[in-house]
């Protein structure tokens, strides 16, 4: 019998304490994608638990995500679009589950943060070898050839007070004979990067600071890779990938799944359209759905909140492209029936990453395409993807405490 059997009964009660004591520590609720609009934008899965959660902030922006967005924008120039799909107590083993949820192949890199439930369960090394191993050959298959996954190290633990005392080192020994594994794991496969932790940015309490901090020991690391990626795009890589069409069949179940369709009026939506109009000097803006042979606006302003047939409107193109759609002057189109002359638009993506529908801006006047500012476009469709994100109630992450585990 191992040592690590004969400590389960401890380690058990331990962890109730420690779950106890996490259930009241405030983390982020809030949109789990983390914007910083730019050209030719990088798109980054921060994926587990631990630091993923954001323990001790109120909100993603404070969190990792929101640090990590900025600090990948400063290195590389360009936008960055940071997701998190995390849950409290995942394990190495249960993590793939989260893999299911969303199109991973859209993602440039995956930041792994797995291995806190399992040291703090006193997970047997080689359970804990199998384990991490086979997360890391699902996250390898699930994306594309060139996609960086990049597992953050485990020491020392995120602790709160139950953890402390000699319990406490037992864990944090125990986590790093887990984090030497680790290193091992990745050492054997291509495209997996282990990266060392380090007590001055990983121990707790967590603060915006620390939050960092810790994005700053990362964020080096992952704009080498990627503007790597982003200077020689590969054929089958995410940058191609999400270039393309998506699968019309999955892109309407995706839709379906939201049930955006059958939700009522948003004044949040409202007024972030109006905002939209004002600081783009035009006539009217619109969220859209395309939902198949038919566009519906969820919201709209300035204009009438009409049904459209999808052969006719321009948001049938701006959802099979990744970034806007600006035509400068649409006589020609269908739409300059009705006397409309200008229209921009931004996809709008379901929590799991297909594009179902778009914010429109459209203007009686045409404009020249170049005066656009396409960063300020991609915010506002940022925020009313959050918006419409928490009007479903699924969002891509967020901390459960459904799960047994502690962190």
């Amino acid at each position: 019998m191992q040592v690590t059997d004969l400590l389960a009964p401890l380690a058990a009660r331990w962890g109730r304490r420690v779950r106890e004591e996490l259930d009241v520590v405030p983390h982020p609720f809030d949109s789990p994608r983390q914007v910083v609009a730019g050209p030719d934008a990088d798109r980054v899965l921060v994926l587990g638990n631990g630091p993923a959660i954001g323990f001790g902030v109120l909100t993603q922006e404070l969190a990792l995500p929101g640090s990590l967005a900025r600090r990948l924008h400063d290195a590389t120039g360009r936008g960055v679009v940071v997701d998190v799909l995390a849950r409290r107590g995942t394990t190495a083993a249960a993590a793939p589950r989260l893999v299911d949820q969303v199109r991973m192949a859209r993602y440039d890199a995956v930041l792994v943060c797995i291995g806190s439930s399992d040291a703090y369960n006193l997970l047997p090394e080689e359970r804990w070898r199998a384990d991490l191993g086979q997360l890391a050959d699902i996250l390898r298959a699930a994306t594309t050839p060139t996609t960086l996954v990049a597992v953050l190290g485990l020491r020392p633990l995120q602790r709160p007070n139950a953890a402390l005392g000699r319990a406490g080192h037992l864990v944090d020994a125990h986590a790093e004979r887990l984090d030497r594994i680790a290193a091992e794991v990745c050492g054997r496969r291509t495209g997996v990067l282990h990266l060392p932790g380090d007590d001055a940015v990983l121990q707790a309490p967590r603060t915006p600071e620390a939050y960092d901090a810790l994005a700053g020991r990362i964020a080096p690391v992952l704009a080498r890779e990627l503007d790597l990626l982003a200077l020689r795009p590969a054929p089958d890589g995410a940058r191609r990938l999400r270039d393309e069409p998506d699968p019309e069949a999955e892109r309407q179940r995706a839709l379906d799944r939201t049930g955006l369709l059958e939700s009522g009026s948003n004044p949040r939506l409202d007024r972030l359209l109006r905002s939209a109009r004002e600081l783009f000097g035009i006539t009217g803006a619109a969220v859209t759905f395309v939902d198949g042979d038919r566009v519906v606006m969820k919201a709209a302003v300035g204009m009438p909140a009409t049904e459209l047939p999808r052969s006719v409107a321009p948001c049938d193109r701006t959802i099979r492209r990744d970034g806007a759609l600006v035509l400068g002057d649409v006589r020609g189109e269908p739409m300059a029936a009705e006397g409309w002359r200008f229209y921009a638009g931004h996809p709008l993506e379901s929590p799991d990453g297909y594009r179902i529908g778009a914010l429109c801006l459209l203007d009686t006047r045409a404009h020249d395409p170049l005066t656009v500012d396409r960063v300020a476009l991609a915010e506002v469709a940022s925020r009313i993807e959050s918006e419409l994100w928490a009007e479903v109630g699924r969002p891509l992450a967020g901390a459960s405490r459904e799960h047994a585990a502690a962190g």
